[in-house]
Formats: C-alpha cells, structure tokens, sequence
C-alpha cells in the first residue's frame, strides 16, 4: 500500500453543512494548515500533564529547561513553511494509525512505570505521526526537519554525565599542574592548596553541551546547504560543548585560586554561561566565513510546484468529504489512551512494607554499630532499613530503600534517587564504576561508588531489586517494572546498597563486599523475597 496514493474516502452522508465549510477552507488552501494545527492543539491538550511537565511549567527554579524554547523554535520553522505548505495536497496515509497506536502503548507505559522521558517522546511523536497519517507523506517530508529539532526538548542527556565528569576531571587535574598548582584528586575530588573542590553531576556540562547541540543544528541549517557543512558545524558544536566545559572547570578553579578565593568560589552558575556564550560566538563568527550561497529556484522546483497545485485542484474535485473520517479516528485515537490508562487501576499492595532482620550466614555476626554514618539519598521511600554485620574485624552495611505502590513523587527509578551528590548532604560521590557480582547463584553487575563523607570515604555497591530480578540498569529495571504492572498490580522494589569503610584502600574494600555477597547474599534475596510476600 502506498502511503502517497491511499486516501480514505468518506461515506455517503455527509453533512452538507461540514462539506461546504471544508470546500472553502481547501479552496482557499486553509485545510491543511487548519489540521495541523488541530494536530497541535489536540496532542497538547489532551496530554496536557505530560506536556507542560516537559515545558518545565511544573518544576522548580533548580530544574530549569529549555524546551519551552524548543517549541518556540520549532513553532517557528513551521511558520517560515506557511508559503509552501499551503501548495501541497492531501493525501492521508492510512499507515501512520499503526504509528499512532503504537505510540500510544508507549504512552501509556511511560505512565505505569513512571518515566517521564518515555511519556514526553510518545507525545512529541505523536505529532508527525498526526501529520502523516491526516496529511500524507509530502507533509511530514516537508516538515522533517522541524519535527526532527522538536526531538531535542526530550531530556535524554543524563546517561552522559558520569562520562562527562570523568573527563572534565582528567583535563583538569592535567592543566592543573601544568600551571604549576599543586593539586591532589581523588575521582572527581580536587584539593588544591586554596581550598577544595568536587565536580559534581550538574558541573559535567551536559546541559552546554545540549545547548550547543540545538543551537548548531539550527545555525548549520540556516547558513549552509552542503550536507558535510552542515555535518561538520555540528559535530564541532559538539566539540564545544565537552570542551568549552573542560576549559571551565579548569578555569573556576585557577581563577577561584589565584584570587584566594575572592572570585568565583561560591557562584560559577554564571561565568560558565558567558564562557560559553564567547566559544560559540567566535565558532559561529567562524563558521560565517564559509557559509553557502543561497541557491536559485530551478525550473524543476517551478515544473513540482505547478504539479502540486494541479494535485490540489483535483482533490477539490473529488469532494472536500476526502479524510474527514480519518479526522475522527485520529482524535479517537489521541483521546482513548489517557481514558484508558484512567480505567486502569492497579491493585494497590497494602501491607506494612517492612524487611524482616537478615539471617547471618558465613561467619557474619550482626552488630548494632554500622561502618559509617553515612547513608544513600533516596526521595520518598515507602520503607528503609539499615542493618550491619561484621567478620574478621570488617563491617558491611545493608541498605534497603523499599517502594511500595510507586508514584511520580516516591519511585524506585529516579534522578533523585542518588549514592551522593543531590544536595541532601555534604557528601561527595568522588569516582563511580561498576562491580560483577552475584546474589543466590545468579550473576549480574553493581554500580559502584567511591563517597567521600564527614566521617571518611565509603565505598558502595548499588543495584536495583525488582520482582526477583537484581540490575543495575535503570531500562532493564523499568522494563521488569512494566512486565509485572501490565498484570494490573503493584509490586515491592527495592534500592539495594551495600557499603563498607575504605579509609584503607578502595580494592582491599571491593574485595571485603565481594566476600559479602558471596556468603550473605542468599540471605539477602530471602530477606527481599519477605518483603515482597509481607
């Protein structure tokens, strides 16, 4: 079936009155722009939570985003496309609605596992493939790149941050002593003779480097019609971004020191952002230099555009009835999934989430006094538990952040949810990686993390404990969430995090929560098991 040729020719009786207001709108070629944005404004509305979630209407000044602009933009694009698309048929495509469905179930998926990522990409989505499925190949084509810059208000970027902080932190603890300043690091933990520092997760530049992103994608369209230009602008906006943000953090820190800490030791926010601001406007400036003509209109653009209006013409002969039909499945559509996730109750879990004490195993003895004061910072937790055990003179903490009946404010995957470094406290996650272990025969890899604390460092293995299955991955996890919600019910998960004291030596410490998940972790699935069962 080809998408270009299929229309959806409505039946007989259509109400005179309708098809007299669609023959003016289409002859005065207002029915496609007059969709589109019904498109707009339906998708919008109907997803209205999810949406001005993603337009940042229902965060905090500490959660700014820029996807409110992103729209704005992209409102735009579309708005400098007027003149042409009024000149392009209608020829509805039928194979979008598998689109549309789909994107629908991912929708509603988004929602039963609480990932907003999920939910906002299915609604943006849903807008090009509104316009394939009611307006036709040509639309959605001629569009592209609008919809393809409307991809970047999705907040995707943070898989990148741990990476990120690892290399501003090699850079410079490098141009650190090649300027000749004494400096000790410790992960992404600095000393230097002026005072400390730590680079935290909002320090690694990923949202300068998303920025960059946008703004070269949309300077390399404008100026340049070479696609390697265009490539090449890119990618070297991206340099800028990972870059521009190594020469910042090296920068604060020598600035902040040559000053004894006068200057820039306590607000970096927005010297950072006028760094910025300089690199991109000399790589803008730059690139000026070696943008493309504007290309002439060919007589093949001329001989496509009479073919167009003839195309319109000849639909206008068929009878303006021609896709009003699909109008309505499409809207069906849009509505049915918030409706359907509405009647979707899932059996709430009542009982007390409580862990019942460990069983010892392997020589370990449970003590009252835990390695380190220190704890994981988890938002909103149905349950926590905490319990120690010791062996041969080394003590091991167990710590078990429970969530039971899960919503967007109390959720086992979350941003929020963190070893250190969300401001909760004063402790610093210094360097991070990851551990293969295995629990009750069954392998699988940790997260790890070196934590410097008041009391000392502390390091700590973390994963995730959903329905039997233990992960340190966020997606497997979610996905594991997503098989058990689609039964219709809640289940008991858990943030699972052993630590012990590493003042000694960080591998001597590995190897002690290694011998722990050897011997006790039998007892700890078991005590997991009675969680989920209480």
């Amino acid at each position: 079936m080809s998408c270009a040729e299929k229309t959806f020719v409505f039946p007989a009786g259509t109400p005179p009155s309708i098809e007299r207001v669609l023959q003016v709108m289409q002859r005065s070629r207002l029915l496609g722009p007059s969709m589109l944005t019904v498109i707009f404004c339906a998708v919008a509305l109907v997803y209205w939570p999810t949406f001005s979630d993603l337009l940042g209407f229902e965060r905090d000044a500490d959660h700014t985003t820029h996807s409110a602009l992103v729209v704005l933009v992209v409102i735009v694009l579309i708005w400098n496309l007027r003149d042409e698309l009024t000149h392009l048929s209608i020829r509805p495509c039928l194979l979008g609605l598998i689109g549309l469905i789909g994107l629908g179930f991912v929708w509603l998926s988004g929602q039963l596992i609480f990932t907003r990522v999920i939910t906002q990409f299915a609604v943006l989505a849903m807008i090009p493939m509104a316009v394939l499925t009611l307006l036709g190949v040509r639309w959605l084509t001629t569009m592209a790149f609008p919809f393809f810059v409307l991809m970047f208000a999705l907040p995707v970027w943070s898989p990148l941050v741990p990476t990120l902080v690892k290399w501003s932190a090699k850079f410079a603890e490098l141009a650190i002593q090649a300027s000749g300043v004494p400096v000790y690091r410790d992960g992404a933990y600095f000393v230097l003779p002026s005072g400390s520092w730590s680079i935290a997760d909002t320090c690694s530049g990923v949202a300068f480097l998303s920025t960059c992103l946008l703004l070269g994608v949309l300077y390399a369209w404008t100026i340049y019609y070479s696609p390697v230009k265009r490539i090449a602008f890119i990618v070297g906006s991206a340099v800028i971004g990972v870059v521009g943000n190594w020469f910042r953090v090296y920068l604060t820190m020598m600035i902040a020191h040559v000053t004894d800490n006068r200057l820039l030791r306590d607000d970096h926010y927005t010297f950072g952002w006028l760094l910025f601001a300089l690199f991109l406007s000399a790589f803008c400036w730059f690139g000026w230099r070696y943008r493309d003509p504007v290309p002439l209109p060919s007589s093949d653009g001329d001989r496509r555009h009479d073919q167009v209006s003839t195309n319109l013409l000849a639909l206008g002969k068929v009878g303006p009835s021609r896709g009003f039909a699909i109008i309505v499945v499409v809207l069906a559509i849009i509505f049915a999934w918030p409706l359907f996730e509405s009647r979707l109750s899932l059996s709430q879990n009542s009982n007390n989430s409580e862990v019942a004490a460990l069983l010892p195993r392997g020589g370990w003895i449970r003590v009252a006094t835990p390695s380190a004061e220190w704890v994981p910072e988890i938002k909103n937790p149905s349950k926590v538990s905490v319990q120690t055990f010791e062996k041969n003179g080394q003590r091991v903490n167990v710590f078990l952040g429970l969530y039971r009946n899960e919503t967007w404010d109390s959720k086992l995957v979350s941003a929020s949810n963190q070893l250190a470094g969300t401001g909760k406290s004063s402790a610093t996650l210094a360097d991070r990686g990851v551990a293969q272990t295995e629990m009750s025969g069954m392998p699988f890899n940790a997260k790890t993390g070196l934590i410097l604390s008041r009391t000392g460092r502390v390091l700590a293995w973390h994963w995730y404990w959903v329905d039997g299955l233990a992960t340190a991955n966020d997606l497997r996890a979610k996905f594991q969430q997503l098989l058990v919600r689609l039964r219709g019910v809640h289940t008991t998960s858990s943030w699972v995090v052993i630590y012990t004291n590493a003042n000694v030596s960080s591998d001597l410490s590995s190897q002690v929560l290694q011998q722990f998940m050897t011997e006790m972790g039998g007892a700890l699935e078991a005590g997991l098991m009675d969680a989920v069962n209480r």
